[in-house]
């Protein structure tokens, strides 16, 4: 294969790149030399030489790192407060937000996890208690002086499974990375880490994600 060297490279000398001077005579027909069958060739020549030992190296050692798995999936997350605790849950599950409303007890049925029957838009729900399947202590706020979002009633469904469940306190959607979901500290009591998949920091708040996989079906065996 013929170097570099080989090409004529008219076109810096007396085509259209030359300083002024002599100029070639082809110019009068074609106005460019990118126009010319002889700078096409020179161009094909170029990308169809062979590598230089060096470079191909080069080559063979960057393509042959282990390509790094950069993880951007991004993942939603409700935050809420049950007790005196925040927690999330995949957004999901989530289908609306509404005021906290009267939750009627069933005879003989309810206990601290499954609270009763709630009226959600002219429709009773099944309602149970976040804080009680988790073990929580219920928050006193006689003596807050904060303000704080009042308490609300979360509607959630998976797999046409709906539920609705109290809330101390909302504080919305987040979103974050896999990297950031950390191991459940060994701390953390049993009732909870049994339902929580990892604790996300955010704004020096420790929110524990809880896997919704294995909370709702254990809420459906509190009905039984």
């Amino acid at each position: 294969m013929p170097s570099d060297d080989a090409i004529d490279a008219c076109w810096n000398t007396i085509g259209t790149n030359a300083p002024l001077g002599a100029r070639c005579q082809k110019l009068k027909d074609i106005l460019h030399c990118r126009n010319c069958l002889h700078y096409v060739e020179a161009g094909r020549r170029l990308l169809d030489r062979e590598l230089e030992p060096e470079y191909r190296q080069e080559l063979t050692a960057i393509f042959s790192r282990e390509k790094q798995r950069i993880d951007r999936e991004i993942f939603s997350a409700f935050v809420f407060k049950a007790g005196t605790e925040w927690f999330a849950l995949s957004s999901s599950f989530i289908k609306e937000i509404v005021e906290m409303g009267m939750i009627h007890t069933i005879p003989h049925r309810s206990n601290r996890t499954f609270r009763g029957l709630v009226n959600v838009r002219g429709k009773l729900e099944l309602c149970f208690s976040i804080g009680g399947i988790l073990g929580l202590e219920r928050a006193d706020h006689s003596n807050a002086n904060h303000y704080r979002s009042p308490e609300r009633l979360v509607v959630a469904e998976r797999d046409s499974f709906r539920i609705v469940f109290p809330v101390t306190e909302v504080k919305g959607s987040l979103r974050f990375l896999q990297k950031d979901l950390q191991k459940v500290p060994v701390t953390v009591s049993h009732a909870r880490a049994a339902f929580t998949s990892g604790i996300i920091t955010y704004k020096e708040m420790d929110i524990g994600f809880l896997n919704g996989a294995v909370l709702f079906p254990e809420l459906l065996r509190q009905l039984s």
